[in-house]
């Protein structure tokens, strides 16, 4: 397998991610509770909305996603060097 076409996907992957983790938490933000309804969650009469409970998880996906994101490019890197390197080598002989 190309190690940079495995990066780039992972990248692309990461930064949809990050891009919904983003969009869940302003919803958060817009959908929070206010007044009796906030009352009403503090007492556990009535459920947070969905995109409260959702917003840290989907932050916590963004995260993950990005440290792999991040290792699979400096992977590709490493591989290019290697290669450049390996070449090099075989030129010179």
């Amino acid at each position: 397998m190309n190690h940079e076409i495995i990066a780039s996907r992972v990248e692309s992957i990461s930064m949809g991610t990050g891009i919904l983790a983003g969009l869940s938490a302003a919803g958060a933000v817009f959908s929070e509770p206010t007044g009796l309804d906030a009352v009403g969650v503090w007492l556990g009469i009535t459920d947070e909305p969905l995109i409260i409970t959702a917003a840290p998880i989907l932050a916590s996906l963004a995260t993950a996603s990005g440290t792999i994101s991040g290792f699979t490019y400096f992977l590709a890197q490493w591989k290019k060097r290697q290669i450049k390197s390996q070449s090099k080598a075989d030129n010179s002989v």
